[in-house]
């Protein structure tokens, strides 16, 4: 059952935001850690192929958000899901990114895992997401 749902959220995913260009669901917060990371360095990358919710307002999501609550239920999981990017391809694997781990470690100054993450994410959407990247 579990991955009919899956298949079912995807399809249904692309059916809303497909052609609209969006292929990716980014859930992040209002966290000190990287709020405004996330909102000066990636929104401006991402908000045209992004499905943006804010973790810190989800309160509100069964009333504005509620299928793509359900996606972030279905994909991200109870542990390092905030932040989390949230790659639905039209057709294949959903693949999903972590950045909890990483914005920690940049909290205390080390940025590898970061830039690693965000190499990622950007290589699999093909959008930098670093200035000169």
């Amino acid at each position: 059952m579990d991955r009919r749902k899956r298949r079912r959220l995807q399809r249904e995913f692309h059916k809303r935001w497909g052609g609209q260009g969006k292929r990716l669901l980014l859930v992040y917060s209002n966290s000190p850690n990287w709020q405004t990371y996330v909102e000066e360095n990636w929104l401006p990358r991402l908000e045209s192929i992004a499905v943006v919710l804010n973790w810190s307002e989800r309160s509100t999501w069964a009333e504005r958000h509620a299928f793509e609550a359900d996606i972030f239920r279905m994909w991200a999981g109870e542990r390092e899901f905030n932040p989390v990017a949230i790659i639905i391809p039209a057709d294949g694997r959903v693949r999903v990114i972590r950045f909890w781990q990483a914005f920690r470690d940049y909290k205390h100054g080390k940025d590898r895992i970061l830039r690693a993450a965000e190499a990622e994410l950007g290589a699999a959407l093909g959008v930098p997401l670093r200035a000169g990247a």
